[in-house]
């Protein structure tokens, strides 16, 4: 028999902090991981079925793996306070931005009311207009001759 104090194994959990069922499930998941319990007995303990004892030992099992992952030594780093000039450009960033954003808009509901404008016009069309536009200019020539 060895030496010192007696290992606490899954009883540990009690200690820790968490809800009675959550501290349940992680006794009952280590005992059957220590071989001091049937998985049909966890089941029963549960009230799940096999499948999902499964699918829950592996999923704590993936987590506790993945929280003893190596990480970077010593402590993480602080982010440095932004300094007065570059929250200045930030800020006029953001208001250049905004602004496009504004003529963004203004734009699309010019396009909306008016998608003439905004239609690509081709050669026939062009002309046809030019030939209208031509027409009225001469039709305003005449009525301000005939009002001399």
């Amino acid at each position: 028999m060895g030496r010192g104090r007696p290992a606490s194994g899954p009883r540990l959990v009690e200690t820790m902090e968490g809800t009675e069922t959550a501290k349940t499930r992680l006794r009952v998941i280590l005992e059957t991981v220590a071989g001091q319990r049937t998985i049909g007995d966890a089941c029963d303990e549960l009230g799940i079925g096999k499948t999902a004892f499964h699918e829950l030992r592996s999923r704590v099992l993936r987590g506790a793996l993945a929280d003893l992952e190596p990480k970077p030594p010593g402590r993480p780093r602080r982010e440095e306070p932004a300094s007065a000039a570059d929250l200045a450009a930030l800020k006029a960033e953001q208001q250049r931005l905004l602004e496009e954003l504004e003529i963004a808009y203004l734009r699309e509901e010019v396009m909306l009311t008016m998608p003439e404008l905004y239609q690509p016009q081709t050669e026939p069309e062009r002309k046809k207009k030019a030939q209208l536009l031509k027409n009225r200019r001469n039709r305003q020539k005449r009525q301000r001759r005939k009002q001399r």
